[in-house]
């Protein structure tokens, strides 16, 4: 099947998904469940790599007891049990649905494991939308590292000149603007781009980014 060359890359959880909530709650209940605390700064700056990346790091940080293949399947569980109930950001499926009459290549690039983004994606009635998704899992280094856009190109066949990654947080926008693509960032305004990566596009909400389609 041919796809044309302008690709529209669309990051998952805070973006697409109205997850963070969702995310933020596990993040506190992991940590108590070994008597340690989080806070939301250090959430905001693990928003972005894969969950064994995210797992890792807490492990070091907060000295947790265990392997890291068994603190990750025991935060994988906790969102399992509450990933289906997160809902569609406000304006997605309109989005999704104005970008591909207009022919753009849809490709969800999310840090999250396949399983669950084409689980959640089927609960809310987006799959048939996506022609890619590429998912944590399937690189070494997770955003803010390229590899997950980089993979994504290739995959879809798209041209960086014609293309768009959509991102809500700071690393996620640092892999896509490291792969050569033009960044929006979802939640910013004009005035609050500093200390953001250079070169980000801010936009208000997912009705803001029609515009640019």
């Amino acid at each position: 099947m041919a796809f044309r060359s302008q690709g529209l890359f669309l990051d998952l959880d805070g973006t697409l998904a109205d997850s963070l909530s969702v995310l933020s709650q596990i993040y506190f209940r992991f940590l108590e469940k070994f008597g340690r605390r989080g806070s939301d700064a250090e959430f905001a700056a693990l928003n972005g790599p894969s969950l064994a990346e995210i797992v890792t790091q807490l492990r070091v940080l907060h000295e947790l007891p265990g392997t890291t293949a068994d603190l990750v399947s025991a935060y994988d569980q906790l969102l399992d049990e509450a990933y289906l109930k997160v809902l569609p950001m406000p304006g997605a499926r309109q989005l999704l649905e104005i970008a591909t009459e207009r022919g753009w290549t849809l490709t969800l690039v999310t840090s999250n494991l396949r399983k669950r983004s084409q689980a959640w994606l089927a609960e809310v009635g987006f799959s048939s939308f996506f022609h890619f998704i590429v998912s944590g899992e399937e690189v070494q280094r997770g955003k803010p590292w390229p590899d997950l856009y980089e993979l994504a190109l290739s995959r879809s066949g798209c041209s960086v000149a014609h293309s768009l990654a959509v991102e809500d947080s700071y690393q996620g926008a640092k892999a896509a603007l490291a792969a050569g693509l033009q960044t929006l960032v979802i939640g910013l305004e004009s005035h609050s781009v500093d200390g953001w990566p250079p070169g980000v596009k801010p936009i208000r909400d997912l009705k803001s980014l029609l515009k640019w389609l």
